[in-house]
């Protein structure tokens, strides 16, 4: 009697592309195109005499939950730069009465924050003349900052990184999943040799509730692997 093999799945994992961790990844999915030419049956009877069906794309997409600007330069094709924290003394910004004047650099709103005319002549107060923002100064309806009014502004500038969005022509990665089947326990790992994302199509920036994005990319063939039997595009290994 045939034993009847039970390999039911759940799928979990990290995944790192270019072997970097993105985080929290709540989708990984593999999509294949095919293009089928056929010969039809011109002997009676309809149909088709013979087939041929060949691969036209190999593509994986992935939703990410980790809204680094790693993960976010993936998606748009940017570049990551490293921001410092350092002092900005008397930074000329342009008053908007109860809209934003922006800064250059995000302000570390626990440091210090002052807040001059143009010749610093006069130091306004935070909260009743202004409120300060990593964005920059908001000035505040029936304080002493004036509409369009030349301003300068001294503050610590936050460390972190910046996003440059739409910068690069794209780069082709390897992704490895280090998987889990949680229905039975077991690991399973896929191997993408070479993966080329695409921008992605719409990213949520104001949300009421967790936000995702997805990166959508090709699967290139790898023409370093010659072997025979060997797929130039992935493997799934499993216990």
């Amino acid at each position: 009697m045939t034993e009847i093999v039970k390999e039911s799945y759940i799928g979990a994992g990290i995944v790192y592309v270019n072997h970097r961790d993105v985080g929290n990844a709540s989708g990984v999915e593999i999509s294949i195109s095919q293009d089928t030419k056929s010969l039809p049956n011109y002997r009676g009877g309809g149909g088709n005499y013979d087939s041929v069906t060949t691969i036209s794309a190999v593509n994986l997409k992935m939703t990410l939950n980790a809204f680094s600007n790693e993960n976010m330069a993936l998606a748009l094709r940017g570049t990551v730069d490293v921001l410092t924290a350092g002092a900005v003394t008397a930074e000329a910004i342009t008053a908007k009465l109860d809209g934003l004047a922006d800064t250059v650099a995000m302000i570390d709103v626990a440091q210090t924050v002052t807040v001059t005319n143009d010749d610093a002549s006069t130091t306004y107060v935070e909260g009743t003349d202004y409120i300060a923002s990593a964005a920059g100064i908001r000035a505040i309806s029936g304080g002493d900052i004036t509409d369009g009014q030349a301003l300068k502004v001294t503050y610590t500038s936050l460390a972190g990184n910046a996003l440059e969005a739409l910068t690069e022509s794209g780069q082709t990665v390897p992704v490895v999943v280090d998987g889990l089947n949680d229905a039975n326990g077991k690991p399973c790992v896929l191997k993408f040799y070479l993966w080329k994302p695409s921008p992605t199509a719409s990213l949520a920036i104001i949300t009421s509730d967790f936000g995702s994005f997805d990166i959508d990319g090709e699967v290139l063939a790898n023409d370093a692997i010659v072997a025979a039997g060997k797929s130039k595009f992935f493997k799934r290994m499993a216990a």
